[in-house]
């Protein structure tokens, strides 16, 4: 049986998401990249020294999920965990040259993937949008 999706609004939410992922995927295969490990490099080079704390935050995942990642991240050489002198608790997180090389093509998925969102809602109705969705994630909070 054949469920009629088209009024309901999580299952629509659901295949939109599927729908990035799938695109996302496609485009980081050949870097050898899932969609968190580009996001959370995007991130870290937009927040140099930034804590596993705030990657967890920002990926929306717990700590022990984060921490094998950057495990896998620094064995790969795409980041640098430092212990900063001041704080001998958090290891700061930098990219390492190998990491930097790769953003080129992380930021050229993430444009490509804007660009075909953007492509699909109407100018005049893109803020709108916008603030729906950010109605929904503030309903969604924990």
């Amino acid at each position: 049986m054949k469920i009629d999706k088209s009024n309901n609004l999580s299952e629509r939410l659901h295949l939109v998401v599927a729908q990035e992922t799938d695109f996302i995927h496609a485009q980081l295969r050949e870097l050898g990249l899932n969609n968190q490990q580009a996001r959370l490099l995007k991130y870290v080079s937009e927040h140099p020294g930034t804590i596993q704390k705030d990657v967890a935050e920002y990926l929306n995942r717990q700590n022990a999920t984060v921490t094998n990642m950057l495990k896998l991240m620094t064995k790969r050489g795409y980041i640098l965990r430092k212990i900063p002198a001041d704080n001998e608790r958090q290891k700061q997180i930098f990219l390492e040259p190998k990491g930097k090389e790769l953003l080129g093509s992380i930021n050229a998925t993430f444009a490509a993937l804007e660009k075909e969102i953007e492509s699909a809602v109407p100018k005049k109705e893109q803020a709108a949008f916008i603030r729906n969705l950010e109605r929904i994630t503030k309903k969604l909070e924990p």
